[in-house]
């Protein structure tokens, strides 16, 4: 009679959250990524130029409440770094191969990045098809975790969402100081400056 009675009032609290939730207009859904169609790009810059790219995505989703971005998780491949700047085959290869070296992101140790997102303060709502928002967060490389912030618009049509934004990274934060300025002393123009920037477009795969 207890695990009926038990029962009976979980099923009653769960009914109220969701008559709650409709009232409000608030609806929670998870959202898979359409790895297909996203872009995540890369860039690199150094005092005499600088070099870009391309990164794959092994999972990522999100969860939304109503149309605000309260959490997820992404993971990059950190194999598939590719560049797409330099014209020759040798030279692009070998730029591929030492961003994946311990003296950048140590992919036979490391070969996934983790992006957990805790927390969100939408900033504009242009109308219920646009949104700019700022989310919070966790952000590991090489097994180092650091808070970041990123900026970004959120489009949304009748099939799917996109997201599109870009973040600044600064990679000493992770370990990453190979040619740093601020750790290593004349370089001259070998230095390699310690932000790179992730630029992203995001799309969920089909509601």
């Amino acid at each position: 009679m207890k695990i009926i009675v038990i029962i009976v009032t979980i099923l009653n609290i769960l009914i109220a959250q969701s008559e709650i939730n409709e009232l409000s207009g608030f609806q929670i859904d998870t959202l898979y990524t359409d790895l297909q169609n996203s872009q995540i790009e890369w860039i690199g810059r150094k005092m005499t130029g600088e070099h870009s790219g391309t990164l794959g995505l092994l999972e990522g989703w999100v969860t939304m409440n109503d149309s605000i971005v309260i959490g997820g998780k992404f993971i990059f491949d950190l194999k598939s770094i590719k560049n797409n700047d330099i014209e020759s085959p040798e030279w692009r290869l070998k730029l591929e191969n030492h961003l994946k070296t311990e003296d950048f992101f140590h992919v036979d140790s490391f070969p996934q990045a983790i992006l957990k997102i805790k927390g969100n303060n939408s900033l504009y709502k242009k109308n219920n098809l646009e949104s700019i928002s700022l989310v919070y967060a966790d952000l590991t490389i090489r097994g180092i975790t650091n808070e970041i912030s990123i900026l970004f618009r959120l489009n949304k049509s009748e099939n799917n969402l996109t997201a599109i934004g870009s973040v600044d990274i600064d990679r000493t934060l992770y370990n990453i100081k190979y040619k740093s300025g601020n750790y290593f002393f004349n370089l001259g123009d070998k230095i390699i400056y310690d932000d790179f920037t992730i630029k992203f477009t995001i799309h969920t795969l089909t509601f």
